[in-house]
């Protein structure tokens, strides 16, 4: 199958994958013995697209929050059209819409929403999909399956507990109290025990880097939307099948797919005291903390890979008729 590709694609590194998810997926979908046409939606307009997807059986899609706002939307209206007369075409995504100020509009004023498949994350709005009249798919968050590896120590990274992602500001007024709040206890807890990247002086590792510093901390702490079910951030993957350990709120839906103890434990949502004793109690079992890490990685890596979610979605895809 050919299928042309519309996001950020930043190139692989020595060191593995960037830190765009297009990349991994489109390296997924290579994993899967189909080629992939990589159009960079920073540098191409909507009939460059339409013209390079040309021959395609599959139009594909992951915009970049503030780069399509750039496109003339009515040009965008009109390729997808047509596009969608002439081939299958879906978005996949990892972000929530529903909910966040700065985004909803966007379901009724982007392109990308006017594809025949919607792929998102967010197992919690497909009823709000449906009534947008949006053909929307829960498809959960994964790693890169080439990445599902242990990575290496390193000393200059060792800390007992970490967070990895936003910790200075949060770009949703909707969760900025909740994630303020999670960090402020994690800091008057542990302290300097605490490392919170990426650091003033350091951005955060990617591809098997981030892995090595997976290694390095004994406890990472995952974040997710308040009150919410069937969403989560994509760190809980990215760090267990990269052999890390994660603490995180026991999110409905996230629970039942990852069971604790698979690399995981969970602590009830919003409950700083709790989080902070189930963070304690993993630091201290350096046994418990490795056996549950070994099982995490297997399982993800057998389960919950983006060779599995881009298995998913084409399957899904297939099944509703996309290919006769």
């Amino acid at each position: 199958m050919i299928v042309a590709y519309v996001g950020s694609h930043d190139p692989m590194t020595e060191r593995g994958s960037p830190w765009t998810t297009e990349s991994v997926w489109g390296a997924s979908l290579e994993l899967l013995g189909h080629e992939v046409v990589r159009i960079d939606e920073a540098s191409t307009s909507w009939p460059e697209r339409v013209r390079l997807a040309e021959g395609a059986d599959l139009f594909l899609i992951t915009s970049t929050w503030g780069v399509e706002e750039r496109q003339p939307r009515g040009e965008g209206m009109r390729a997808v059209r047509y596009l969608n007369d002439r081939m299958p075409t879906a978005m996949v995504h990892l972000d929530r819409w529903f909910g966040l100020s700065n985004r909803e509009h966007q379901i009724q004023d982007s392109p990308q929403f006017k594809v025949r498949w919607v792929f998102t994350a967010d197992g919690d709005s497909s009823h709000l999909f449906a009534a947008e009249g949006i053909r929307h798919h829960f498809l959960p968050s994964g790693v890169f399956e080439p990445e599902c590896v242990l990575g290496v120590p390193r000393d200059e990274w060792r800390a007992g507990v970490g967070f990895v992602g936003n910790h200075k500001d949060y770009g949703h007024a909707e969760h900025f109290e909740h994630r303020m709040g999670m960090l402020t206890a994690l800091r008057e807890h542990f302290g300097e025990r605490a490392a919170f990247w990426p650091r003033d002086d350091q951005p955060r590792p990617f591809g098997l880097d981030y892995n090595d510093l997976l290694a390095s901390i004994k406890v990472i702490v995952g974040d997710s939307w308040q009150g919410a079910r069937n969403y989560w951030s994509n760190r809980v993957f990215e760090v267990i099948g990269r052999g890390g350990m994660c603490v995180h709120p026991a999110v409905p839906g996230l629970v039942e797919m990852l069971p604790e103890g698979m690399g995981v434990s969970y602590f009830p949502p919003g409950d700083w005291q709790a989080m902070v004793a189930t963070i304690e109690r993993w630091v201290a079992d350096d046994e418990g903390r490795a056996e549950a890490c070994a099982k995490g990685i297997e399982y993800v890596r057998s389960h919950h890979t983006y060779t599995h979610r881009m298995t998913e979605m084409l399957d899904v895809m297939a099944s509703e008729g996309a290919w006769g």
